[in-house]
C-alpha cells in the first residue's frame, strides 16, 4: 500500500505520528474481515468450486487466529507502515528536506491567488522550479497529496492546452525523481488526475500523456493490476474511431498493458468494462476486434464474465455497438465450441436471450449475424439445420419457452409479447423456423391462451393477434393425409394389414388417450381409428393373446424394432399378437369409458368409440378377456341414465343422433352379454342396468319419434324378458312421476298400451301409472292436462274405482294419532299421494263429482274394507263429502312429534295437499259458517308456522284457502254485485278490529319480510292489496307494512340488477325468478300504504283505490272486497317519521339501479324492465312529493347522508331534479328546512347539518347559468347566518354555509354574471365575511365537531368530549387548501382582499399551528397553496424562513411532511434569488471573533446551515441550482479544507456532497473530483495510520466519508468509475484473486488493518459491548443497487465499519456484474431520513 501523508494545510513535512497501539475495540473474532462470497449466482459465474474469500484480507484473519496474533508476516500494510515510519524518521532530521518542504508550501500557496489561465502557467512553472531545486532530488515529494490535487485541478478541461502541457511536464518530472518504486507506492495519489484527462486532452497534449504512460506506468508491470480497469477506461476514448490519429498508439499501449498484467486478466477487465460502462463499449469492441480473433483460452471461472459482457453489448441501444458485439459473438462464442458448452446454463440463457432479441430490430445486417451464429457457417440448408439441432435448438427453445410461460403471470404488455415476437421473427428463417416450430408451436399457443385468460382486456387483443401469427407460421398436422389414404387407397397387402396398420392404430389410440389433441383432431383421429380397425384382418385378431403383456422399460418399442435395419417380421407379428392387439383393445375400451363419462360434449365422438368397441365385440377377439366387462357396462349405464330427453328431439338431426347413440349403447350391451370372449361374462340383468336401459328406450316412445317406436318397443320387451316381474311397471311409474311432468311420459304409456297385448292385464299391472296420470291432471301444462284427460276419458269407468281405494289407504289402521300428531312413523308419501290423487279427481270431476259425493253414502260402496274403516273413524258422517272434510281437517292440523323432525318436509306436503283439497271443497260453498271460522283460525296459525319454517308451497295453498274462507264468510254470492259504499258511509260504519285481524297483520309483515318467501311474495302482495283497506284502521299496522314493503323493494331491485350484471359479464345463462311485475306490485302496495299514512282522510279516493291496468290480484278478486274507510287521523307535515325515510331509501335504491346508463348495447329485456320499474317509481315519488314536498326532500337528504353504496349521488340529485320544478325551488326547500322554518320550533329539534351538506353537493353539480338563478336564495340565507352568528345554531351552520357559498361562487365566477357590479360587490362582501368568520372561529368549529356523511350526525352538546378536534381541524384545512385557496383569486378578484384573506389564514390558523412541536400535513398543504399566490409573498415568507432557520426544523418528520417541506423550501428559495446566497454566506469556516463564544454551539450552527443547504438542494429538481453551483462548491471546499471546524461539520459537508451527486448531473462536477478524491484519501489514510478512538468525534467523520463513498459506488457514474479502483477492487480480483494477490484498494486495506487490530486487542476488550458490528442493509437478489450504510446513524468504534470495508469490493462487483441499475427511491429515502434524523 502506498505511503500517504496526513493532509494538512498547516505544518511542514510528512506525518510523523508514531505508530501507536490500537485503540480499545470489541473482540471481533467472530466477524470475518472480508465477507465470503455467497455460494449462489456469482460463485458459479466467476469461480465455480472455489471460494471467493481467497483474498489476503481473509487470509490475515485465518493466519492470526492460528498463530494467536501477529506473527511477523510481511503483509503489504505492515511493509507500508514500516517504510513510511523509516522514511519519516530519516527525513524529519534532514534540514535541507525541511527547507525543501517549506519551499513547496510557498509554491502551493500561490494557487490561492490564481485568477486566469496565465496564472496557472506561472504557478506550475514555480512549482516545477521548486521541485527541481534539491540536488540530488529527494525521492519523496512533500505535500504530495496537495500537489496531486493542484495538478489535477490544472488538468481541468476548461483550461487551455498550454496549461495542460505545463501540468504534464510537472507530472513527468515528479515521476522521474520518485522512480518506479515511488510511483508504485503512490500510484493512486498521482493517477487520480491523469486517468480522467485523456478523453478531454487535445491533439497536441495527447502525445505527452501517452509518453507518460509508456515511460512511467508500463515499467510498473504487474503492479498496475489494481488500476487495470481504470487505466483501460482512461485510454479507451482513443479507440473510438479506427481512423483516429492516436488509434494505433493506444492500441499498442493497451497491448503493452496487457502483457504487463497478463492478457487473461486484461481481458477480464475488458469484458467487465463492457458490462459496466456503456460509453466505452464501442471503443472496447474496436480493440477486441483487432486482438481477440479467436476464442480465448479462459478457465471456467472466467467464462461467466465473457458471457455477461457480450450479452450487455447485444442489448445496447447503439446499432453499431450491437453489430460489433455480434461480430465478437461469432468469433469467440460459437455454439459448437467448448467455451460455450462449458459455461453455466444461466449464462447461456442470458446470452441466448440477448442474441435472439436482436432480430426484433428488423435490421438485416444484425439478423444475418444472428442466423449465422445459430446455424453455423455451412452453405447447405441441411447442414445448417443439423448444426442448429445439435447445438442451438435446446438452448433457444428452452429460453423462449421459459419466457413465454413467464408471460402468463403478467398477462399482457410489450415485454410479455417479446418471446412470441422473437419466435415469429425466427420463423422467417426457414432453417430455424422449421426446426424450432416443432418444439415451440404448442407451448407458444398454450402460453398465449393462459396469458389472455389472466391479462387485461386491452392486452388481450394484441395477444390474440400474436396467436394468429403464430398459428399461421406453424405447419398443419399430417392427420388429413392419413384420412385420405385410408378412404381412397385400397389396402390389400397382408403385411400392411396385419403388421403396420395395428402399429399405426396403436399409436393413434395412444395419442387419443393422451388428451393432447384438439376437438377437431380428436374427431378425425377417431374416424381414422375406425377405418384402420376395419383394415386389420380377422385372422390377426383371432390369434391375439388373452393376456396383456407390458414391455419392459429397457425394451425398444415395436415401432423402433420393426423399422430398424435388419428387422424380423416374424418377431414383429408375435409382439403384435401378444402386446399390440391387447393394448389396442385395452385403450379402446378406456377411450370408450371416458367418452361415456363425457358423452354430452360430443355425441359424434361417443358413437365413434362405440363403433370401435362393437367391432371388437362382434369379432370376439380373444384379447377381450383383459377387459373388465362390468366396469364398461357401468359406464354404459351411467351414460344412458344421463341422456337428456330435452336435447334429443329439438330437431330431426338431433333425434336421429340421440336415438342412434341410445340404440348403439343398448345394442352394444346386448352384444357384449352374448359375447363369450369376456371373462367373466357381462351381466345386464341387474336392477340398475335394466332400469337405465328401459328409461332410455322409453324416451323414444313419443309421437314425434314414430320411426323409432317399433324398434324401441322391441328392445323394451327384449330386456323385459330378462328382468324381474313388474320392472316395466316401475319404470313407467317412475317416468310418470318425474317432476316436472311432460307429455312424453303419457304418450309413451299410451303407445306402449297400444302396442302391448291385452293378455298381459294392463289394468292390474299398471296400477301405479294410473294414479300418476291422475296427478298429471293438476299440471298447468295444457298438453299434459290434455294427455291425462284423454287417458281418463278413454280408460276411467267410475270415479269411485279410484276414490274408494284412496280413502281406504288414508284410513289405514297403521296410521295412529296422539295429541294432533302422528304417534309413530308412517309412510307420509303414500298419504300425500292419495290426497293429491283425490284432489286431482275432484278438479277433473268438477261439480258433478262434488254432487255425487254429497248425494252418495259411502256405505253403498262395494269396497268392504273402506266401509269398515270409515265406520270406526267417523261414525257420525254419512256422505262422501262429510267424510272427506273431516278427514282433511284432521290431516291439515296433524304435525309430527319431536322425534320425527327429519320427516317435517313430508308432513308439510301432506298438509299442503290437504289444504288444497279443502280449498277446492270450500270454494264449492257447501261448508257451514262454524266450520269456516274454525278453518280461518287454523289457517292463520298455520301460516305463521309455514313462514317460520319456509313452507312456500303450503303458504300459497293456505292463502288461497284463507281467501276462500273469508270470501265465503262475507257472502261470496253477493260480493261481485253489491254497491261500493261511499266515503261517508264508510265513516259511519267502521269495521271493528278483531284479534284475528291483528294476528293476520303480523303474519303479513313476517311473510313479506322473510328472505325465504320470495317465491310466494306475489301471493302475499296480492292478498295484501285486496285486504289493505280492511287493515288500515290503525296507523301502527300501516307503518309496519310500509317498512316491510320498503325493505322488500330494496332487496328485489338489488337482486334484479345483480343478475343482469352477471349475465352481461358471462356467456352462461343466469336465473332470475323476479320480473318487473313483482317489483311493480311491491311499488303498488308501498304507494297505497304511503298515501294512506301521508294523506289520511284528505287523500283523494282516486289516488287511494286506483290500480294500474293489468294489476288484477292473483287471488282473482277485485280489490274492493274489503274496501273500508281510511284511518281518521292526520300526520303533521312537520313530522317526518322513520317509515318515510325507509320508503324513500328503497325508492331511491330502485331509482338508482334503473337509471339508464346510455349504453347502446343494453339488452332489450333489461331496458324494458328497468323502464317499467323506473316509471312506476317516479309516479310513487311524485304522488308523495305532491302531498308532502318538504318531507319528501328531507327524506331524500337523510338517505343521501347515509352515503349508502346502493345509491349513487347522481341518482339522488336526479330524483330531486325530477320532483322539484326548478333548482331555485329545490334550494328554497332545503334552505327552509335548514333554517327551521318548516313549522317546527327550534326547541323541538335542531337543524340537521345534512341539509346544508346536501345543498353544497347539489350546488356543485349545477351548471353555471342555473347557479346564477339560485344565487339570491342562498345569498339571503348566508346573510341570515352571518347576522345571527351569535346563536349556537348559526355557529353550527357557519362552516357548511361557507362550503355552500364556495361551491356556488366558484361556479358563478365562471359566468358573465360578475360583470354586474352590484352582484360582484355582494358576492365579494358576503364571501369575505364568511371566510373571515370561518378562519377566526375555526377552532370553535372544530371543537363542536363537523358533520360527515360517514357518521351522518353531529355530536350533541353532551358528547363534545367525543369530538375528534384534530380530525375536524384537518378537514377545515384541507377544504381551504383544496377548494378555497386555489380559486381565491377568481372568488375575491381584488388583490387587497386576496392578501387580506391570506393574511387572516396565516395569523389565525397557520401561525398557531406552526408554533406547535409537530405540524400537521394539512397545515403545510394549506401553507403551500398560499405560496402559490404571487401577491401574498410577504404574508408567508417570514414565517417559513423562521421555521426553516429554527434549530428544531430537522427533527423527526413523516414522509408526507418531508415532501411538503421540500415544496415549501423550494418555493422560499425561488421567491427570493438572493436567499440561497444568504444561506451560503452563513456557511463560513471562520470562527467567531467573540472570545466568549461557545465553540460547540458555533459548530452546531455551522452544521445546521450545511444541513439546510443539503435540504435546499435535495428539495429541488435535478440541476435546479446549477447557476449557484460554483458558489456552493467554493463554500464546500472552504469548509472541507478548514481545520477550525469540528468533524461534525465535516460530516455535514459529506452529506451535502451526497445530495450533490443526486441533484447535479455528473458532467457539471468534473472539476470537483480532485478535491473530493484528495479529501477522501486524506480521511482514509489518516484512519489507516491512526484509527480513531472509541467514542471519538472523528468516527462520525469516517462514517460520513464511508456513506459518501457508498453512494458513489451505488450510482457508478462514468466519471467515478475511473477513480473507484482507489477505494475498492473493481476488477475480477474482487471475487477471483490470484494466490499471490495482495489487496491495494483502500477499503480492503482498512479491512486488513482493522482485522489485525481486532486480533491484537482481543484479550483486553472482550467485554466491551459498545462496538457491535454494523448490520448493513440487505441487497436483495436481482434487485437494483441500494446503499448499504443508509440506515447507520452513529458509530461507537471504528471496528464496527469492518463489515462494510470487507464487503465493499465484492458488493460493488456483484452490483455491476448483475447489471440491475440503481434503486433511486432507496437513495432518496436514505437522504431524507438522514437529513431529518429519522
Amino acid at each position: 500500500m502506498p505511503s500517504i501523508p496526513t493532509f494538512s494545510t498547516s505544518g511542514a513535512g510528512p506525518s510523523s505520528l508514531p505508530s501507536s497501539p490500537r485503540p480499545e475495540s470489541p473482540n471481533l473474532d467472530s466477524v470475518q474481515p472480508r465477507r465470503r462470497g455467497s455460494p449462489g449466482r456469482l460463485a458459479k459465474l466467476i469461480a465455480p468450486g472455489r471460494s471467493r474469500s481467497a483474498s489476503n484480507a481473509s487470509q490475515v484473519s485465518v493466519n492470526q487466529e492460528e498463530t494467536g496474533g501477529s506473527s511477523g508476516r510481511n503483509t503489504p500494510d505492515i511493509r507500508r507502515r514500516a517504510g513510511k515510519a523509516a522514511a519519516t524518521s530519516l527525513l524529519a532530521s534532514d534540514a535541507k528536506y525541511k527547507k525543501f518542504a517549506q519551499s513547496v508550501d510557498k509554491s502551493l500557496q500561490a494557487f490561492e491567488s490564481v485568477n486566469e489561465w496565465a496564472d496557472f502557467i506561472s504557478f506550475l512553472s514555480r512549482l516545477l522550479k521548486t521541485l527541481q531545486t534539491p540536488s540530488p532530488p529527494y525521492p519523496e515529494i512533500p505535500r504530495k497529496l496537495i500537489v496531486s490535487k493542484r495538478l489535477a485541478q490544472c488538468l481541468n478541461p476548461a483550461l487551455p492546452a498550454g496549461v495542460h502541457q505545463r501540468a504534464l511536464d510537472v507530472y513527468s518530472y515528479i515521476f522521474s525523481i520518485i522512480g518506479v518504486e515511488g510511483l508504485k507506492r503512490d500510484l493512486l495519489i498521482w493517477s487520480s488526475g491523469l486517468f480522467p484527462f485523456f478523453q478531454y486532452a487535445t491533439t497536441s497534449v495527447r502525445p505527452i500523456l501517452i509518453n507518460i504512460y509508456e515511460s512511467h506506468y508500463l515499467p510498473l508491470g504487474s503492479n498496475l493490476r489494481p488500476a487495470a480497469k481504470a487505466l483501460v477506461l482512461a485510454l479507451l476514448p482513443g479507440m473510438d474511431e479506427e481512423t483516429g490519429d492516436f488509434f494505433d498508439k493506444i492500441l499498442n499501449l493497451l497491448d503493452k498493458i496487457s502483457d504487463a498484467i497478463t492478457s487473461s486478466f486484461f481481458l477480464k477487465n475488458m469484458f467487465l468494462i463492457l458490462i459496466s460502462s456503456p460509453q466505452s463499449r464501442l471503443s472496447a469492441l474496436n480493440y477486441l476486434s483487432r486482438r481477440l480473433l479467436k476464442p480465448p483460452e479462459e478457465s471456467p471461472q472466467n467464462i461467466g464474465l465473457v458471457f455477461r459482457g457480450v450479452s450487455a453489448v447485444l442489448t445496447d441501444d447503439n446499432v453499431l455497438v450491437r453489430r460489433n458485439g455480434l461480430d465478437l459473438l461469432l468469433r469467440i462464442l460459437r455454439m459448437d465450441q467448448p467455451l460455450f458448452r462449458e459455461a453455466d446454463r444461466k449464462d447461456q440463457d442470458i446470452l441466448i436471450r440477448a442474441a435472439s432479441s436482436v432480430v426484433l430490430q428488423r435490421e438485416l445486417s444484425l439478423s444475418r449475424r444472428v442466423y449465422t451464429w445459430l446455424l453455423g457457417t455451412g452453405e447447405a440448408s441441411s447442414d445448417q439445420r443439423t448444426y442448429f439441432r445439435q447445438n442451438g435448438l435446446d438452448f433457444l427453445a428452452t429460453v423462449l419457452q421459459s419466457d413465454m410461460m413467464s408471460s402468463e403471470k403478467t398477462g399482457g404488455g410489450l415485454d410479455t409479447q417479446k418471446p412470441f415476437k422473437i419466435f415469429l421473427s425466427l420463423l422467417d428463417k426457414w432453417e430455424i423456423g422449421s426446426v424450432l416450430s416443432e418444439r415451440l408451436a404448442l407451448p407458444a399457443l398454450r402460453a398465449i391462451k393462459d396469458a389472455t385468460s389472466r391479462g387485461p382486456a386491452a392486452a388481450t387483443g394484441e395477444l390474440v393477434g400474436t396467436a394468429l401469427a403464430v398459428y399461421e407460421g406453424i405447419e398443419p398436422m399430417a392427420i388429413d393425409l392419413l384420412q385420405w389414404l385410408l378412404h381412397n387407397v385400397p389396402q390389400h397387402d397382408e403385411e400392411v394389414n396385419s403388421i403396420h396398420v395395428p402399429i399405426l392404430l396403436d399409436s393413434l389410440l395412444s395419442n387419443i388417450k393422451s388428451k393432447t389433441l384438439t376437438a377437431d383432431e380428436l374427431s378425425e383421429a377417431l374416424h381414422s381409428s375406425i377405418s384402420l380397425l376395419h383394415v386389420i384382418s380377422a385372422h390377426t385378431f383371432a390369434k391375439s393373446s388373452a393376456t396383456l403383456v407390458e414391455p419392459s422399460a429397457e425394451m425398444l418399442s415395436i415401432a423402433d424394432t420393426l423399422y430398424a435395419d435388419g428387422a424380423n417380421l416374424l418377431d414383429a407379428q408375435q409382439r403384435i399378437r401378444v402386446e399390440v392387439i391387447p393394448r389396442i383393445i385395452n385403450i379402446a375400451f378406456e377411450i370408450c369409458e371416458k367418452a361415456l363419462l363425457n358423452h354430452d360434449e360430443n355425441p359424434e365422438d361417443l358413437l365413434s368409440t362405440i363403433k370401435i368397441v362393437t367391432v371388437l365385440v362382434d369379432r370376439e377377439v380373444p384379447s377381450l378377456a383383459v377387459i373388465s366387462g362390468d366396469r364398461w357396462l357401468t359406464s354404459v349405464v351411467h351414460a344412458l341414465s344421463k341422456v337428456s330427453p330435452r336435447t334429443c328431439f329439438l330437431e330431426l338431426t338431433n333425434q336421429v343422433s340421440s336415438f342412434t347413440v341410445v340404440e348403439s349403447l343398448v345394442s352394444a350391451a346386448l352384444r357384449a352379454s352374448r359375447c363369450s370372449a369376456f371373462n367373466p361374462a357381462v351381466n345386464i340383468t341387474t336392477d340398475n342396468t335394466m332400469s337405465a336401459v328401459l328409461d332410455a328406450l322409453f324416451r323414444y316412445l313419443r309421437p314425434d319419434a314414430s320411426p323409432y317406436h317399433i324398434r324401441a318397443v322391441e328392445l323394451l320387451w327384449d330386456y323385459n324378458q330378462l328382468a324381474e316381474v313388474h320392472t316395466l311397471e316401475k319404470v313407467i311409474a317412475r317416468r310418470l312421476g318425474h317432476k316436472p311432468l311432460d307429455s312424453a311420459a303419457f304418450d309413451a304409456f299410451g303407445i306402449l298400451w297400444r302396442l302391448t297385448d291385452d293378455t298381459m292385464l294392463p289394468g292390474e299391472i299398471f296400477n301405479l301409472p294410473i294414479h300418476l296420470v291422475l296427478d298429471a291432471l293438476r299440471s298447468l301444462d295444457p298438453d299434459v292436462q290434455r294427455q291425462a284427460e284423454t287417458w281418463m276419458r278413454l280408460n276411467l269407468r267410475s270415479y269411485f274405482r279410484i276414490l274408494d281405494p284412496s280413502i281406504s289407504r288414508l284410513l289405514d289402521p297403521s296410521i295412529k294419532y296422539k295429541d294432533a300428531a302422528y304417534e309413530q312413523p308412517v309412510d307420509l308419501n303414500i298419504i300425500r299421494y292419495q290426497i293429491e290423487s283425490i284432489s286431482t279427481l275432484f278438479k277433473f270431476g268438477g261439480s258433478g263429482l262434488s254432487k255425487a259425493c254429497q248425494s252418495t253414502e259411502y256405505r253403498q260402496s262395494v269396497h268392504r274394507t273402506m266401509i269398515e274403516r270409515l265406520e270406526n273413524a267417523f261414525p257420525d258422517d254419512n256422505s262422501y263429502l262429510e267424510i272427506l272434510v273431516s278427514l282433511l281437517i284432521k290431516f291439515m292440523n296433524t304435525d309430527g312429534p319431536s322425534t320425527m323432525q327429519k320427516v317435517t318436509p313430508l308432513i308439510m306436503r301432506v298438509q299442503s295437499a290437504a289444504t288444497e283439497l279443502l280449498q277446492s271443497i270450500v270454494s264449492r260453498g257447501e261448508v257451514s259458517q262454524s266450520q269456516l271460522f274454525i278453518i280461518k283460525s287454523s289457517v292463520i296459525t298455520k301460516l305463521s308456522l309455514a313462514i317460520r319454517c319456509r313452507y312456500l308451497t303450503l303458504q300459497s295453498k293456505l292463502l288461497h284457502l284463507l281467501h276462500s274462507t273469508m270470501t265465503a264468510s262475507t257472502g261470496r254470492n253477493i260480493v261481485n254485485h253489491r254497491r261500493t259504499p261511499s266515503l261517508n258511509e264508510k265513516l259511519l260504519q267502521p269495521v271493528p278490529e278483531s284479534e284475528s285481524d291483528i294476528h293476520l297483520v303480523r303474519t303479513i309483515v313476517k311473510a313479506v319480510s322473510a328472505s325465504g318467501n320470495l317465491s310466494v311474495l306475489q301471493h302475499w302482495i296480492d292478498f295484501v292489496l285486496v285486504t289493505l283497506p280492511h287493515l288500515s284502521t290503525t296507523s301502527g299496522s300501516l307503518q309496519a307494512l310500509s317498512e316491510c314493503f320498503a325493505q322488500r323493494l330494496r332487496y328485489l331491485a338489488i337482486h334484479v340488477d345483480s343478475v343482469y350484471i352477471r349475465s352481461a359479464a358471462s356467456v352462461r345463462d343466469e336465473r332470475l325468478v323476479v320480473t318487473d311485475a313483482e317489483v311493480v306490485m311491491i311499488l303498488n302496495a308501498l304507494e297505497r300504504v304511503l298515501l294512506l299514512l301521508a294523506g289520511g282522510p284528505n287523500v283523494k279516493q282516486e289516488d287511494l283505490g286506483k290500480q294500474n291496468e293489468g294489476e288484477k290480484g292473483l287471488l282473482g278478486l277485485m280489490s274492493g272486497v274489503f274496501t273500508v274507510e281510511a284511518p281518521a287521523y292526520e300526520i303533521s307535515k312537520s313530522e317526518y317519521p322513520r317509515y318515510l325515510d325507509d320508503a324513500v331509501h328503497a325508492l331511491l335504491v330502485t331509482w338508482s339501479i334503473t337509471r339508464p346508463d346510455g349504453a347502446s348495447t343494453m339488452a332489450t329485456s333489461k331496458a324494458q324492465t328497468y323502464e317499467k320499474i323506473r316509471s312506476r317509481v317516479q309516479r310513487v315519488l311524485e304522488k308523495i312529493f305532491k302531498i308532502q314536498p318538504l318531507g319528501m326532500i328531507t327524506s331524500c337528504i337523510h338517505v343521501w347522508a347515509t352515503n349508502s353504496n346502493e345509491i349513487t349521488d347522481s341518482s339522488v340529485f336526479d330524483c330531486a331534479d325530477t320532483l322539484a320544478p326548478s333548482a331555485q325551488k329545490m334550494v328554497e326547500i332545503v334552505c327552509e328546512a335548514a333554517s327551521g322554518k318548516s313549522g317546527r320550533t327550534s326547541s323541538e329539534v335542531r337543524s340537521d347539518p345534512a341539509y346544508l351538506a346536501f345543498l353544497e353537493a347539489y350546488i356543485t353539480r349545477l351548471e353555471a347559468p342555473i347557479a346564477v338563478q339560485v344565487w339570491t336564495t342562498l345569498f339571503s340565507f348566508a346573510k341570515e347566518v352571518i347576522g345571527s352568528i351569535g346563536t349556537s345554531a348559526a355557529r353550527l351552520q357557519l362552516y357548511l354555509t361557507f362550503k355552500c357559498m364556495t361551491a356556488l361562487v366558484v361556479t358563478v365566477s365562471k359566468t358573465s354574471a360578475l360583470e354586474d357590479r352590484r352582484l360582484r360587490r355582494d358576492l365579494q362582501d358576503t364571501y369575505s365575511k364568511l371566510l373571515d368568520l370561518v378562519t377566526n372561529n375555526s377552532l370553535k368549529i372544530a371543537e363542536t365537531g363537523l358533520w360527515s356523511r360517514f357518521s351522518a350526525a353531529t355530536p350533541d352538546s353532551g358528547d363534545l368530549d367525543k369530538v375528534d378536534v384534530q380530525a375536524s381541524s384537518e378537514e377545515i384545512y384541507n377544504f381551504l387548501s383544496s377548494r378555497v385557496l386555489p380559486n381565491i383569486r377568481s372568488l375575491l378578484v381584488d388583490t387587497d382582499r386576496v392578501n387580506a384573506a391570506c393574511s387572516g389564514i396565516m395569523v389565525t390558523m397557520i401561525t398557531p399551528a406552526l408554533r406547535k412541536q409537530s405540524t400537521e400535513a394539512s397545515v403545510l398543504r394549506l401553507l403551500l397553496e398560499i405560496i402559490k399566490i404571487p401577491s401574498a409573498v410577504k404574508v408567508w415568507r417570514v414565517q417559513i424562513s423562521e421555521l426553516f432557520n429554527d434549530p428544531r426544523f430537522f427533527k423527526l418528520k413523516s414522509e408526507d411532511e418531508i415532501d411538503l417541506w421540500k415544496a415549501l423550501v423550494c418555493g422560499l428559495m425561488d421567491s427570493d434569488k438572493e436567499r440561497l446566497g444568504d444561506l451560503l454566506g452563513k456557511i463560513t469556516s471562520a470562527s467567531s471573533a467573540n472570545i466568549f463564544s461557545n465553540r460547540e454551539q458555533e459548530m452546531a450552527v455551522k452544521s445546521l446551515n450545511l444541513r439546510r443547504l443539503s435540504f435546499v438542494l435535495l428539495a429541488a429538481e435535478t440541476n435546479h441550482h446549477l447557476v449557484q453551483l460554483p458558489a456552493i462548491q467554493e463554500k464546500l471546499v472552504e469548509m472541507i479544507r478548514s481545520t477550525q471546524v469540528s468533524p461534525r461539520v465535516h460530516s455535514e459537508v459529506y452529506l451535502c456532497l451526497r445530495v450533490l451527486m443526486c441533484r447535479i448531473s455528473p458532467q457539471h462536477l468534473t472539476n470537483f473530483w480532485p478535491v473530493i478524491l484528495s479529501e477522501l484519501l486524506r480521511i482514509f489514510e489518516r484512519t489507516m495510520d491512526d484509527p480513531p478512538d472509541d467514542g471519538s468525534e472523528d468516527l462520525q467523520l469516517v462514517l460520513a466519508a464511508c456513506k459518501f463513498l457508498d453512494i458513489l459506488l451505488v450510482i457508478q457514474s462514468e466519471d467515478f468509475q475511473v477513480h473507484q479502483w482507489m477505494f475498492v477492487t473493481d476488477t475480477t480480483d474482487a471475487v477471483d484473486p490470484n494466490d499471490d494477490h495482495s489487496p491495494e484498494a483502500i477499503m480492503d486495506c482498512l479491512s486488513n488493518i482493522l482485522s489485525e487490530g481486532s486480533n491484537i486487542t482481543s484479550g483486553t476488550i472482550g467485554n466491551n459491548q459498545n462496538g457491535q458490528p454494523l448490520v448493513l442493509s440487505e441487497q436483495p437478489d436481482n434487485a437494483p443497487r441500494q446503499p448499504r450504510l443508509s440506515d447507520i446513524k452513529s458509530l461507537n468504534s471504528i471496528y464496527q465499519l469492518q463489515p462494510f470495508f470487507s464487503s465493499a469490493s465484492i458488493d460493488t462487483f456483484e452490483g455491476v456484474f448483475g447489471g440491475m441499475g440503481v434503486d433511486w427511491e432507496a437513495v432518496e429515502d436514505g437522504l431524507d431520513k438522514e437529513i431529518f434524523d429519522a
